[in-house]
């Protein structure tokens, strides 16, 4: 049977499905076009739940919202209202209605509320960063669009914040306009509205309030985005709330209380968040404006104006009064300006393998390699010499170049558990991660540990689980983090290395054509050595003494490039053990077939064991069944974690893996360092060998220019005939005698073409000469060239022939 006031299951096509939520006196439903799939949130105004009669300020409140939804309000981050078809649809849903009231037909929010986001368990210390900009800039744009409407919400609270999936992304929509009040210059409205926890002091103890009252409610909910719970004691009854509140300074934006009823004030985000370091800090001076409790200074920031200008009376200044007079100053509104700059901000986040601690770097164009190594040293201490950054997969690019700068590897869409840059301690030789690492354990956690019988307050129970599952996930992360930055640091190792193999290869190339190039030097000088005709026609003892001197050469030159030859190929194996080796670290049990995806769900810590440990603990404070010694399945959950890291850490096979890379790594700079030296000494030997070569050549001819001079050192054309006999026997040979050219040295030269074309088209034989004058030093020195452009074209051969 229906009640009264309440929908019917089908009206024409579309069927209502669920109750999506409801609050004083208005629910909101679901229905869905069973022909179009269409999906539309049904808000009516329903009974009152305590049974009393509908007033008029009941109705004039829904008018209101229904009349700003529908009429006024249009933003991306305001649940929008939608026309439904056919109209007779709303007519049936006006029928069980109540006092005939409007419905009001908006866009389905799948996702829920923040509230139910807030709530899971792997929230219980926060979102994560990306989630908490999204939230701000959601809560941010709407706010100010209300607000330039003349138009304050006051009743901003998770609850009233749903989530719409678009295309690939969610989108924070506000909601439940009931009780947004239009306010003017001339009437402010004083009564109490919104949820207790969210609202402003001034709605409270105040008669006339304004827009301000909405920026304290955006910075509850920003620090509890941040960290889980609410700012001020949120479990104290509202009287005490308002004493300790109103007692706070405009630096605090944070109130506790511990087990012995003690408050403490703090100026800092608590150090148990998801965030970066640089965005918190940046968040702590914007929530200094949000949570300030005066609301005339709320969200304003004191701006000291321009000093008066000086009163010039007839081309003279007057009276110096107004110059010595105090600049005027004013409130200028920066809630929404700076929340704006700061959600802008771009940090570089960096995950240190050798103290697992993060770095958050804020980049811009402007800002180098050298400030970020700055940041990296004075967080970890690691000396700026000695840090190494690693590239995750996620980055694009394969290596960090000299040109690169910080703004180019950050990330926009990098998830936040992982890091945009590893950070290694190059000079750390020992081990990758520090040995003993210490955990960092929550100080409520520590407390308890203490003293561990003592029997916890409820806020303080609330506490103490989620920090414990805080610890715990937060050691599950970062063991995860150390296994993909190892891995990473294997990979660019491996890939530094794969990237030198043609560099050994070349270096062999040229190694062996050097070798083969002293075989052809050593060959040419054996040769010299046996000549008969040189031993016939040079001075015996100049010649022979020659030939000695360049054996040594040659033979000194043979060993030094043999024993680089040697060493060249100590490289290679030495090399080739480095390369596999490298690869089969990347194969070691800790890293073989594990995925980034993989590694992100195995469960090393038993997490999903303490979520259900969690949640047990939660309802029983939810409940009020709590004892002394509620806290202890927990306790004993960090415990556990705390043996199991330890295990972790001192595992032999994770031991051995930062060994081996390390040992690779240090082999590695050992071959470079001597393939450096190899390839300086290949280019001593080439020219070296290329200098031998010359000496050699210019010691035959000069042996010939001392046999074949005149007394007086003029040179004698017939003495360098005879010094050439197999010249001489080609012009006398019969051959040439009967009939054939006559080779003249000296004389005149006739171009080729002139002598062909002379009478019968017959070569002039007294016209072919053998070189251009008579002067035999241009003969010898033009013999020179030809010899070293052919010893080149040999080499160049030898290696061409090697490399084939």
């Amino acid at each position: 049977m229906q009640k009264p006031f309440e929908d019917p299951p089908v009206i024409g096509d579309w069927c209502r499905e669920k109750r999506l939520g409801s609050g004083g006196f208005g629910v909101v439903t679901l229905w869905r076009n069973k022909l179009t799939q269409q999906t539309v949130a049904i808000k009516k105004f329903h009974i009152l739940q305590d049974r009393s009669e509908i007033t008029d300020k009941h109705s004039e409140r829904w008018r209101n919202e229904v009349q700003l939804m529908t009429e006024t309000v249009r933003n991306d981050n305001i649940v929008r209202t939608v026309r439904v078809q056919p109209d007779s649809f709303v007519r049936e849903l006006l029928r069980s209605s109540a006092n005939g009231l409007p419905v009001l037909c908006m866009e389905y929010c799948e996702g829920g509320d923040l509230r139910r986001v807030l709530n899971r368990v792997q929230n219980c210390s926060g979102l994560r960063e990306q989630e908490v900009r999204e939230v701000l800039r959601s809560l941010r744009n709407a706010i100010s669009y209300l607000h330039s409407l003349k138009i304050t919400h006051r009743d901003i609270k998770p609850e009233n914040l749903v989530l719409k999936q678009q295309n690939d992304r969610i989108v924070y929509k506000l909601t439940d306009l009931g009780y947004a009040k239009a306010l003017d210059k001339q009437s402010l409205q004083a009564s109490l509205v919104g949820t207790v926890e969210y609202i402003a002091p001034d709605l409270i103890y105040c008669d006339r309030y304004n827009n301000s009252v909405d920026y304290w409610s955006m910075g509850v909910i920003a620090f509890e985005i941040v960290t889980g719970v609410r700012p001020f004691i949120p479990h104290s009854p509202i009287t005490k709330w308002m004493l300790h509140v109103q007692q706070k300074k405009s630096a605090d934006i944070a109130i506790t209380e511990d087990n012995r009823d003690n408050y403490i004030y703090h100026s800092e985000i608590f150090p148990e968040n998801h965030i970066s370091n640089g965005l918190r800090k940046e968040l702590e001076r914007w929530l200094m404006l949000a949570l300030e409790w005066n609301p005339k200074q709320r969200g304003f920031v004191p701006h000291a104006g321009p000093p008066k200008a000086v009163n010039m009376v007839e081309g003279k200044a007057a009276a110096p009064v107004a110059a010595s007079q105090p600049a005027p100053v004013s409130m200028v509104l920066k809630i929404f300006s700076q929340l704006d700059q700061l959600l802008e901000r771009k940090f570089l986040t960096l995950f240190s393998l050798y103290d697992c601690r993060w770095v958050s770097v804020e980049v811009t164009a402007e800002t180098t390699m050298a400030t970020v190594r700055q940041e990296v040293y004075l967080a970890t201490g690691i000396p700026v010499e000695e840090i190494e950054f690693i590239l995750p997969l996620e980055q694009k690019r394969t290596r960090i170049e000299v040109d690169t700068r910080p703004l180019d590897l950050w990330l926009p869409s990098v998830q936040d558990d992982r890091p945009m840059l590893y950070v290694v301690h190059a000079g750390n030789a020992g081990a990758i991660v520090q040995r003993d690492l210490k955990p960092r354990i929550p100080t409520s956690i520590t407390d308890v540990f203490q003293n561990i019988k003592v029997k916890l307050k409820p806020h303080m129970l609330r506490q103490f689980i989620a920090n414990a599952y805080y610890f715990i996930a937060t050691e599950q992360r970062q063991y995860v983090l150390l296994l993909d930055g190892i891995r990473n640091y294997g990979l660019l190792l491996n890939d530094g290395i794969a990237r030198r193999r043609e560099e050994i290869v070349q270096m062999n190339k040229i190694v062996y054509g050097i070798l083969g190039g002293v075989e052809y030097h050593k060959l040419i000088v054996s040769h010299t050595r046996d000549s008969p005709i040189l031993k016939k026609h040079m001075p015996k003892n100049d010649f022979e003494a020659a030939c000695r001197e360049w054996e040594e050469t040659c033979t000194r030159c043979e060993t030094n490039v043999r024993k680089l030859a040697e060493m060249a190929d100590k490289i290679s194996k030495r090399y080739e053990s480095v390369l596999k080796r490298s690869r089969d670290a990347l194969r070691h049990p800790l890293l073989l077939a594990r995925s980034d995806t993989e590694q992100q769900t195995t469960d090393y810590f038993g997490l999903k064991s303490v979520e259900g440990r969690y949640e047990q603990s939660r309802a029983r404070i939810l409940e009020r069944i709590t004892n002394e010694k509620t806290h202890m399945d927990m306790a004993q959950a960090v415990y556990e974690c705390l043996k199991r890291r330890d295990v972790l850490l001192r595992d032999p096979a994770f031991l051995e893996l930062q060994q081996q890379l390390l040992d690779i790594r240090k082999e590695m700079q050992e071959i470079e360092k001597v393939l450096q030296k190899v390839v300086e000494l290949t280019e001593k030997f080439k020219r070296d060998l290329a200098h031998q070569t010359l000496r050699q050549q210019d010691g035959v001819w000069q042996l010939f220019h001392m046999n074949s001079s005149a007394v007086n050192g003029v040179p004698s054309v017939g003495k360098m005939t005879e010094s050439v006999p197999e010249l001489d026997r080609m012009m006398t040979s019969p051959s040439i005698s009967n009939g054939g050219p006559k080779f003249l040295l000296g004389g005149p030269i006739t171009p080729l073409h002139a002598a062909l074309s002379s009478e019968g088209g017959a070569i002039d034989e007294n016209l072919l000469c053998f070189g251009e004058g008579s002067d035999v030093n241009d003969l010898i020195s033009a013999n020179e060239t030809l010899i070293v452009t052919t010893n080149d074209l040999l080499c160049d051969s030898f290696t061409m022939l090697n490399g084939a």
